[in-house]
């Protein structure tokens, strides 16, 4: 039987037996030793645990015939948990609710009348559910629209969390296209993450996209891994893409703001027109993780110059933003079935670029550094959103390099190039030169993307 996070047949049985195997024969239950019957809280450093108890996971079978986990967060409990964290005054508190589950299928019901309490008295906290090895991070505040969208009071709403593993059905097509991307699979299956609001008549609203915010998912691996050779990835609509991640020994920690099947892979891409480039060592990184692609199968083009188009698709992908391709219609030069419609209008929609006055994007015009420069700006502005943290910089006490040519930055694009300078995502060409009309090559996009997704903590620094 497949878990969501894999336990085998024989880890079962030995858990199950262990007592057993032990003593012969389990051992008389002593009175007054029966677990009890509903969640236990335990303060934590900067949290409190709630464990919910085996008695309040329930096994249904719903009709497609696969057997699930259904369980309901005690909600006297869950609100004591709460109030302990408004106690606590730590930081980002988090009440962990650590959730037993035998089916590769689990539905975790919370009242939102206890979220919506929660959003008002510890507004920054999160709700971490903690599975045998898979946990979702979520902020109090995920569940928000629900009430509003159903046009109910937060009392008539139950917030339901779905984490499943991707059925057998499915898994062919899906390691299909792993093997089509030159990755190869480290989980058993990828992992679906799905966040619904219900009303007590049983209409209900989707809140698997959490806002405009990044929720942690957290996936534990078979083993420890190299954090350069492995990439998360998320499986929708029959494509394979990049999601930010972070990896420590055995576990990915997952960021990304909607849904999707989440899974872990190896990959390792090599070109033979990178080999010995003073940019070898980060293109390799960045097509590894399926972040960047090659000119040709085999090619990467490292020193022809990017265009704008190119480096919007790659500031979307690194912040893991799905396509938008109606977003782009309004340039006129954006065709609604060219590669870069879906990216750049991701990356429209996300403010992280302009078009000109005229009413077009110039996706094929040759991108400058001074262009460059606000777009990282802007991307390292929205990324830093995100993740809740300051989307500005304190450019007052800020020393930079003066360079000769700096009176040739255009004054669109005087404060993000200072902005730039100082947080380390760009260097002059020279001590001497910045070059704000020089053409970006290919190479040098991968590499302050590199750069850019290191600040951000999206990627380990390696």
């Amino acid at each position: 039987m497949r878990r969501i996070a894999s336990l085998t047949l024989t880890s079962l049985l030995m858990l199950s037996l262990s007592p057993l195997l032990a003593h012969g024969a389990e051992p008389a239950k002593p009175k007054g030793s029966a677990p009890p019957a509903v969640s236990v809280l335990t303060d934590t450093y900067g949290g409190v645990r709630m464990e919910v108890q085996p008695g309040e996971v329930k096994k249904e079978t719903p009709k497609d015939g696969r057997p699930e986990n259904k369980v309901i967060l005690d909600r006297t409990k869950l609100k004591e948990a709460f109030g302990r964290l408004k106690d606590q005054a730590a930081g980002q508190p988090a009440v962990t609710a650590v959730i037993p589950s035998t089916e590769s299928t689990v539905k975790i019901h919370i009242a939102d009348a206890v979220l919506d309490e929660a959003r008002q008295t510890v507004p920054g906290a999160y709700l971490l559910l903690q599975l045998p090895e898979v946990s979702y991070k979520l902020p109090v505040g995920f569940s928000a629209k629900a009430a509003e969208e159903l046009k109910v009071p937060p009392a008539n709403v139950t917030v339901i969390v779905t984490i499943k593993s991707m059925p057998d059905s499915a898994l062919g097509t899906a390691r299909e296209r792993l093997k089509a991307a030159g990755a190869s699979e480290i989980l058993p299956a990828p992992v679906d993450f799905k966040i619904t609001g219900q009303r007590t008549n049983g209409q209900t609203v989707d809140l698997t996209r959490v806002g405009s915010a990044y929720v942690q998912r957290v996936l534990t691996l078979p083993a420890s891994v190299d954090p350069s050779t492995v990439t998360a990835v998320t499986y929708a609509n029959g494509e394979i893409s990049f999601v930010p991640a972070l990896f420590n020994y055995n576990q990915a920690t997952v960021l990304s703001s909607g849904g999707g099947w989440f899974t872990v892979v190896s990959s390792s891409k090599e070109f033979t027109d990178t080999a010995g480039h003073w940019a070898e060592a980060d293109i390799r990184l960045l097509a590894s993780k399926l972040l960047v692609k090659g000119t040709s199968a085999s090619e990467f083009s490292p020193d022809k110059p990017v265009t704008r188009a190119e480096f919007a698709a790659m500031l979307t992908r690194a912040l893991g933003l799905p396509d938008n391709r109606g977003a782009s219609a309004k340039y006129s030069d954006v065709g609604k079935y060219t590669w870069f419609a879906g990216p750049v209008g991701a990356a429209s929609a996300a403010g992280l670029v302009d078009g000109y006055d005229d009413g077009t994007f110039k996706p094929n015009a040759r991108i400058s550094r001074e262009q460059m420069a606000v777009m990282l700006t802007k991307a390292r502005a929205y990324g830093n959103g995100l993740q809740g943290l300051p989307k500005t910089v304190d450019l007052s006490a800020v020393s930079i390099p003066v360079f000769e040519d700096g009176a040739k930055i255009a004054s669109w694009a005087s404060e993000p190039v200072t902005e730039v300078l100082a947080v380390g995502l760009m260097e002059g060409v020279t001590p001497e030169k910045f070059a704000p009309k020089e053409n970006a090559t290919r190479a040098q996009a991968v590499v302050l993307l590199k750069r850019l997704l290191v600040s951000l903590k999206l990627i380990n620094p390696v």
